[in-house]
């Protein structure tokens, strides 16, 4: 065998190795696509459904409910996020760990009923 038949051989092999490995990224890269589309369904079910609430409650409660509703559903958004910004500790006050403290002494022994 030539040198140059050699070569071939060997570029054949690293082609077809190639071939497979980017026919496993493809098949991959397919799945993330189906499970993003199913997803992207079901987000938009939700959106429907909850347009249709909307939709519904305004035809019969009147707009100033749906506003109203609205305004609600923004002041419980706005305090999850500041809940979920808040990077401080909270620490009782001196007292209430005072308080905290006395409560195995004042409770008194525990017994089981038999």
């Amino acid at each position: 065998m030539s040198n140059q038949e050699m070569n071939q051989q060997e570029c054949q092999v690293c082609r077809d190795r190639e071939l497979e490995r980017v026919k496993t990224e493809l098949a991959d890269c397919q799945k993330r696509s189906q499970s993003k589309d199913r997803s992207i369904k079901k987000l938009n079910h939700k959106v429907f459904v909850l347009t249709a609430v909307a939709v519904a409650i305004g035809a019969i409660f009147g707009k100033e409910a749906l506003d109203s509703i609205t305004e609600w559903i923004g002041s419980i958004n706005s305090f999850n996020s500041s809940v979920e910004n808040f990077n401080g500790v909270v620490v009782p006050a001196p007292s209430t760990v005072a308080l905290f403290a006395m409560v195995p002494f004042a409770t008194g022994p525990w017994r089981r009923r038999r």
